[in-house]
């Protein structure tokens, strides 16, 4: 690789590892900045007595992408407005690349990740074949990185690793589609299951990616995989199949709702392939019957993938449109603790 090339690629990866060492001062700092914040998640416990109202549910969003247009306080003031307990489990592809400020502040409500921006990088500069391909020099980093991190309790998980996004994303230069069960993603499994820590994979449900999640599920039955946008399905029954056959794998249903489609020509692709399961009060009745069939395999995420994106509008669509539709069991399940369990928050 020239010069120019592996210097951005190791500014990348200070996005983590250059700050292992300030993580455990950061987790003494951040007590009393969040004895405050920490109330919101007061009714977590009140949850135990009695059935909370959808509006009271705290959630776990499990696809909050960390940008640079909100600062730390600004992200945990709207985390405690919105009742939200915890956010993350994917990374920021737009910056910043040191999230310690996030971490210092939001200390273990933040779900710290790794991995995304890495294979972003290869992909931009080296295409497909070197994210399947585990001596692709990028990864040598990666791997030391996320040991590390896992070792000083840094990170939750690996994610969002964007493996197939060929018709899920606008911008032709970032699509791609890699065989999931690759050497190259396999390592990164191999450092999931040694820590006990997740996986989260961007992917689509045509017949190949499917087969190869299906293989690494198996390979690797003691790693969650979590499958973002719940692989952006429309085919409730193939979903219900992958479910009832990987007990490892769960589905996460950010840009699910109405909302994260903001104009007409969006709408229309998302209505066309099935995409909107729910909006401000309703849910599809196939998705309602699917979810309430595995309460413990299903959680939500807002996926402010961009600036666009209305968080308070995607929150009120999780609440109104989907957790409100649940039995209240089912609906807490959903809201946080299926992802308190499955990524061992806190």
């Amino acid at each position: 690789m020239d010069v120019s090339n592996e210097i951005f690629i190791k500014n990348r990866v200070r996005e983590n590892i250059l700050h292992v060492s300030k993580f455990h001062k950061a987790l003494h700092m951040k007590k009393t900045l969040l004895l405050a914040s920490l109330l919101i998640l007061c009714p977590v416990m009140a949850q135990d007595a009695k059935p909370a109202s959808h509006t009271d549910l705290v959630i776990a969003d499990v696809h909050r992408h960390v940008q640079h247009w909100i600062s730390p306080s600004k992200l945990l003031a709207e985390m405690d407005e919105l009742k939200i307990g915890w956010a993350g489990a994917v990374s920021a592809p737009y910056g910043p690349w040191d999230i310690q400020p996030y971490i210092q502040l939001l200390g273990k409500r933040y779900i710290a990740t790794t991995g995304q921006m890495t294979i972003t990088d290869i992909h931009r500069f080296k295409g497909v074949k070197a994210i399947e391909d585990a001596q692709t020099h990028d990864y040598k980093a990666l791997v030391e990185e996320a040991n590390q991190l896992f070792q000083a309790g840094a990170i939750k998980g690996l994610g969002e690793l964007i493996l197939n996004n060929e018709n899920t994303n606008p911008n032709p230069a970032v699509r791609r589609k890699a065989r999931i069960d690759s050497p190259g993603i396999t390592q990164l499994l191999d450092i999931a299951k040694r820590w006990n820590g997740f996986v989260q994979i961007h992917a689509e449900d045509d017949p190949s990616s499917v087969r190869e999640l299906s293989n690494i599920a198996m390979v690797y039955p003691s790693v969650p995989i979590i499958l973002s946008h719940c692989l952006f399905s429309a085919n409730t029954a193939l979903i219900d199949e992958l479910l009832g056959k990987h007990p490892n794998f769960y589905c996460e249903m950010s840009a699910r709702n109405e909302s994260m489609y903001g104009n007409n020509f969006a709408m229309q692709k998302a209505e066309r392939l099935g995409w909107i399961v729910f909006d401000d009060e309703r849910i599809k009745p196939e998705w309602k019957t699917l979810i309430e069939k595995y309460p413990t395999r299903f959680m939500v995420g807002t996926d402010n993938y961009n600036a666009s994106v209305d968080t308070r509008k995607a929150v009120q669509q999780i609440r109104n449109g989907l957790l409100k539709n649940l039995t209240p069991e089912t609906a807490k399940r959903v809201a946080h603790e299926n992802a308190v369990r499955v990524m061992r928050l806190e």
